[in-house]
């Protein structure tokens, strides 16, 4: 092979095991220390093997010493330690000494720019040993030396630019994932605060009704304000651990927990809301009741917030369960139903943009399917689909 190219043969031999390492950043997400250094080491001990190889066959002796380089750089003991036992092995007196020498000048010298300036002086006096051993110098002129240490400068910057530039993706990486956990911190509490408005707002509605001296207001709604409080205290509970919402199922029978959701609906005095009940008693299933309490409040509520004046809750009983919450309120666009499952995005002026997030989530959670199907000004239609249980 010519002089030109065994150059860009050792150049290419060089590069290529440290590029992968960069594309195995570029798709690696978790960004792990020690995996990543592990990589490294390979690369850079596979960059200098495939080199040295070339090296045997040909005087291209520069491009030896750049994974040598960017091991001291990084301070990659392992690939300094393999790379010099590889070079005890060939018996290569000239590459030990020089190494020995970067081992000296990496202690002596901090700043990157001046330890290269030593490497491309020392490599500059390695190269003309080595070509006065075993070459005429008319076979191998300074000129071609000098070419062959100016590629070997460009790759060698080239490649330390790229760490650099990585250096910085990866703490960009890193403070993206920050910001992410603490995205979700502040996602968990606006689930906490629309959450727990339902229940608070149920207590709330109770105690302006509540006449102290009326022992039968006691006895009726003071259980009620209890179990809503109790439940607030699950939902803290349960976001406080930032994971996914825990369901605990137990048989229940729809038909109760739809007449205590609309008796409870009932407190909204300000609208004039018609129930319309399609649907049998003992409508036995296997679920959370006070999860499954929250999605039919949250429907209910979004109905009347959507101005409905009529609201058909109808069971259909086949293979499976079907339940139907359907309004006469103002409805959605499409472009609106496609959004309404994405966090935070609202139509209200005061929305949060999570209750029906959370309700799918919740009915998913339980094994159950759920699709809305809306027309603009027409209303809207929620159809939950759920496994049949037989009655215990």
């Amino acid at each position: 092979m010519d002089f030109f190219e065994v150059t860009i043969n050792s150049a290419i031999l060089t590069l290529f095991p440290i590029l992968l390492y960069f594309i195995y950043l570029i798709y690696n997400y978790d960004f792990d220390e020690s995996a990543n250094e592990l990589i490294l080491d390979l690369c850079l001990i596979t960059s200098f093997y495939l080199t040295y190889k070339m090296e045997l066959a040909n005087i291209s002796n520069f491009f030896i010493f750049i994974p040598l380089l960017i091991a001291y750089l990084k301070k990659r003991s392992i690939s300094i330690l393999v790379i010099f036992a590889l070079t005890v092995s060939c018996n290569n007196y000239y590459l030990i000494l020089a190494e020995i020498i970067f081992y000296i000048l990496s202690k002596i010298v901090n700043r990157e720019k001046i330890f290269i300036i030593y490497y491309l002086t020392i490599n500059f006096f390695m190269t003309i040993i080595v070509i006065s051993r075993t070459y005429y110098l008319s076979n191998y002129n300074f000129g071609k030396i000098i070419i062959e240490t100016t590629i070997g400068l460009a790759i060698t910057i080239f490649i330390l630019k790229l760490f650099d530039k990585f250096n910085k993706l990866i703490n960009i990486y890193i403070n993206l994932n920050e910001i992410k956990k603490e995205s979700k911190i502040k996602e968990s509490l606006f689930k906490i605060t629309h959450e727990i408005k339902n229940p608070i707002a149920v207590c709330k509605g109770y105690l302006d009704m509540y006449d102290i001296n009326n022992i039968e207001h006691s006895k009726k709604y003071v259980p009620i304000i209890k179990e809503e409080i109790e439940r607030t205290l699950v939902l803290i509970q349960d976001f406080l651990c930032l994971r996914k919402i825990k369901i605990e199922k137990e048989e229940l029978d729809l038909s109760i927990l739809f007449d205590e959701v609309i008796e409870e609906m009932s407190l909204y005095k300000e609208h004039k809301i018609k129930y319309i009940k399609q649907y049998d008693d003992e409508i036995y299933i296997e679920g959370d009741y006070n999860r499954l309490k929250q999605v039919i409040l949250n429907i209910l509520k979004n109905s009347i917030e959507a101005n409905a004046n009529t609201i058909v809750i109808q069971v259909l009983e086949k293979e499976k369960i079907i339940v139907k919450i359907e309004d006469n309120g103002s409805g959605m666009d499409e472009e609106t139903l496609k959004r309404i499952v994405e966090p935070f995005y609202t139509t209200k002026r005061n929305g949060t943009g999570l209750g029906v997030p959370l309700s799918i989530e919740i009915l998913e959670s339980h094994g159950f399917k759920v699709n809305y199907e809306s027309t603009l000004n027409e209303g809207t239609t929620i159809n939950i689909e759920i496994p049949k249980q037989e009655k215990k």
